[in-house]
């Protein structure tokens, strides 16, 4: 019995083992399949992939940067691409060790339109910043041909936008100024104040103007900005409130510091002819439109007026490139061929005589060709006429050598009447000079001036009217005589203190005592130094030189 257990147990094991060995086998061929299937679609995926490229994760702004890159040939910095934190970069970079960078790549689940996607960054070297300025990939290519603009020991970017704001970056300290509008700059260079009087004091680089006007606001009107090499020029009409012209600012935009500032700025209040003397204190009334291409005079203070040009009195032609100035201090103004167009002369009255006697012949020897001799002048307090202590001694002098002579008379004239009597004063020394035969064959002058030393010098108190009545009455005394009236004066004379276009048809002797000559009106003789020297007079001297000479006569 005991045996016949045993033997159905092995059986039992045997026939256990046979199925262990069948499921085994049966478990390695499905192994053995599915690693067949495994492996075949591994091949197919290799395959696949060797002919469909696996769509990337990040999209590029500029896909050939770094090509880009290493084709740039600048002049100011080199550009190149990097990587930052696993992004690419596109990279500016100067000798003076300020560095620009942008990123070029991004998310391709990103928008490009992502607030704070084109992140940006500069460096000069020890200090890193977020850039401000708007640089992106692709613009940053034309910022790269920029030459960095040196100024006060900085060195400065610049940006540029369509609507008429800029900004800059200091690639020394790395401050930015962004989005700045040249307008604002400019009326920051303004403080008004409202006088409640009905005007407005202007302050304008620390000289006040007051106009007559409600509105203490400044704008502008024909705003204009132009950028020279990234130095922005501005000029523009300025006004208060709506068409009160009020003058005409100019000047350059530049950076300094952390902003922009307007420096060599020049404001000019619009007056008008008959406004005389300026000054800072008085009353200006608004104009009612620009005034174009202006007379522009320095006020007796600081200010600085533009007036409206003469009607009637044309521009010269003179071209002060062709201006000689010898070592004696004679002057010549010659044509493009090199040829001699003016005449070197002297004017004189008592006070040079004073100094001793002059010697003709030296005069005429040093090269005068001509002499404007003072015959007489009014008192500027008491009005008489009174003759030039030496006027016989110089006429004489003069026509014994052949100098040409001309003749002037200081005036204090205050009504037409004594102008009258001015000009016959003149007309009768002529017919004694005839009589020793000396002819006058320049032009009869009125000498037109401020009398510095008395304010209250009877000529000083002329309105504009009055004194320019008083000239013609003298030159119309003057011409039908047979003779060329002229009239004397200064810059601002001949333009605040009387009427040049009511005088135009006489000839002009201008006073201006320097070497450029900015006044562009017409004028024959030109008055060009008190203190010259001409061998055989004593002491300092007027000197001349004439111009046209359509007042000779033969």
């Amino acid at each position: 019995m005991e045996q016949e257990e045993i033997m159905e147990q092995m059986k039992i094991h045997l026939r256990n083992r046979r199925i262990a060995l069948l499921v085994s086998l049966v478990l390695l061929v499905a192994s053995m399949a599915f690693a067949a299937v495994m492996f075949l679609k591994w091949e197919k995926a290799k395959k696949d992939k060797s002919s469909t490229p696996v769509e990337p994760e990040t999209s590029k702004i500029v896909q050939n940067a770094k090509e880009q890159a290493d084709a740039f040939k600048g002049e100011h910095c080199m550009i190149k691409t990097q990587e930052y934190l696993g992004w690419e970069y596109i990279t500016l970079s100067y000798e003076s060790g300020f560095s620009l960078s942008v990123r070029n790549e991004f998310p391709k689940e990103n928008s490009q339109t992502e607030e704070g996607f084109f992140t940006a960054f500069i460096s000069n070297g020890t200090e890193t910043r977020n850039l401000k300025n708007d640089v992106t990939p692709e613009n940053i290519w034309k910022l790269a041909l920029q030459e960095p603009v040196e100024m006060g020991g900085e060195r400065y970017l610049f940006f540029g936008e369509g609507d008429g704001t800029y900004g800059f970056i200091n690639m020394n300290t790395l401050d930015e100024v962004v989005s700045m509008n040249p307008q604002t700059v400019a009326a920051s260079y303004f403080q008004t104040e409202d006088k409640g009087d009905g005007t407005i004091g202007v302050k304008a680089g620390g000289t006040e103007y007051v106009f007559q006007s409600q509105t203490n606001a400044v704008s502008f009107t024909g705003f204009q900005v132009s950028d020279e090499n990234h130095l922005l020029v501005i000029s523009t009409p300025v006004c208060l409130g709506n068409g009160e012209f009020i003058g005409y600012l100019d000047g350059m935009i530049v950076p300094a510091g952390n902003r922009f500032a307007l420096i060599e700025a020049k404001f000019g209040a619009y007056v008008g002819l008959n406004y005389e003397d300026p000054e800072g204190t008085k009353i200006i009334e608004p104009a009612a439109e620009p005034i174009d291409n202006p007379i522009v005079l320095s006020g007796s203070a600081t200010g600085r007026y533009y007036l409206p040009r003469f009607e009637k009195v044309p521009f010269h032609s003179y071209d002060w490139n062709n201006l000689v100035i010898k070592d004696n201090g004679f002057r010549e103004l010659r044509d493009d061929e090199g040829n001699v167009i003016s005449r070197m002369g002297i004017d004189l009255s008592h006070h040079n005589n004073d100094k001793g006697e002059i010697d003709w012949n030296q005069v005429k020897d040093a090269g005068i060709e001509f002499a404007i001799i003072r015959c007489g002048y009014r008192g500027v307090t008491q009005g008489t006429v009174e003759r030039d202590r030496f006027e016989t001694v110089n006429v004489r002098g003069a026509a014994s050598v052949g100098i040409d002579i001309g003749l002037y008379f200081y005036t204090q004239a205050i009504t037409e009447a004594e102008a009258i009597e001015e000009a016959q004063f003149c007309l009768d020394r002529i017919q004694e000079y005839k009589a020793y035969g000396a002819e006058i064959k320049l032009p009869i002058i009125i000498d037109t001036e401020l009398y510095e030393t008395k304010k209250t010098a009877r000529g000083n108190m002329l309105t504009r009217d009055e004194r320019t009545k008083c000239l013609l009455a003298f030159c119309k005394v003057i011409e039908e005589a047979g003779y060329t009236p002229m009239v004397y004066a200064s810059t601002r004379w001949s333009i605040l203190n009387y009427d040049r276009d009511a005088l135009s048809k006489y000839p002009f002797w201008f006073a201006y005592y320097g070497e450029k000559v900015s006044y562009r009106f017409d004028f024959d003789i030109w008055q060009y130094t008190s203190s010259g020297t001409v061998p055989g007079i004593k002491g300092d001297v007027d000197l001349d030189i004439m111009l046209t000479f359509p007042a000779m006569k033969e």
